[in-house]
């Protein structure tokens, strides 16, 4: 279930944002000051107050502002790589891992790529 989240989650941010990052405005609920409210990660439900940074389960660094969460990717996306590679994403450990098809035991090199 958590690889499709995540799976989910690189498609998302590689549509929405060339930068990695996110911005997600947040709403007063009850008439409350903003400030007062914490961000609520979508994802597992926790609650952040103001100010504070975590890292959610999608591989992403998000910040709780008073008027917006902001997330940004906190790995690198490689490309530039020879065509008999290929990139895997691997969620427990937040990295892209890029090998050679025929053989996973080979690491490819990589030229360049975006991120962090």
């Amino acid at each position: 279930m958590k690889l499709l989240l995540c799976i989910a989650l690189l498609l998302l941010v590689a549509q929405l944002s060339e930068s990695g990052c996110i911005f997600y405005p947040r709403k007063p609920l009850n008439g409350s000051s903003l400030s007062e409210q914490p961000c609520i990660d979508p994802l597992d439900g926790a609650s952040y107050p103001v100010g504070e940074t975590w890292i959610d389960a999608g591989c992403m660094r998000c910040t709780c502002g008073v008027d917006t969460r902001e997330c940004c990717t906190t790995y690198y996306v490689p490309s530039g790589y020879s065509e008999d590679c290929v990139a895997k994403f691997n969620c427990q450990q937040c990295r892209y891992r890029v090998y050679r098809k025929d053989n996973p035991a080979i690491e490819c090199e990589v030229r360049s790529g975006r991120g962090k």
